[in-house]
């Protein structure tokens, strides 16, 4: 049972690296991050390739979804990307508060980086 779970982690792992063409679409460019095109509400209108997909978790309620999405973007710099599709930004709880005993919740970013073709 435990290998199997390795193996299907394992794939999932691979399977995130893996580039895949797309044809572009309906997104809005709602920003640019030090270079870096930050594409909300779909796809961006030119072709492009996925390289990896990430998520950024703040460390609470004080952390704001622009700051998420601005250390993915510099993520996305580091690795040569072109720019990011912002995929989802919910609440999450981050961890609990053992001495108020309830949860702390904090911003999540999750998105695509892309290199244009």
């Amino acid at each position: 049972m435990i290998m199997k779970r390795f193996l299907v982690l394992g794939a999932l792992a691979l399977a995130g690296c893996a580039w895949s063409p797309s044809t572009g679409g309906s997104g809005q460019l709602s920003s640019t991050i030090d270079g870096i095109d930050v594409w909300t509400g779909g796809n961006p209108s030119r072709p492009y390739q996925v390289m990896d997909t990430v998520q950024r978790v703040g460390p609470d309620s004080s952390a704001t979804y622009g700051q998420e999405e601005e250390l993915i973007a510099a993520d996305a710099k580091e690795r040569g990307a072109d720019g990011m599709v912002v995929l989802s930004t919910v609440m999450v709880v981050s961890r609990m508060d053992l001495a108020l005993d309830r949860p702390i919740m904090a911003p999540k970013v999750q998105a695509e980086l892309i290199k244009y073709q």
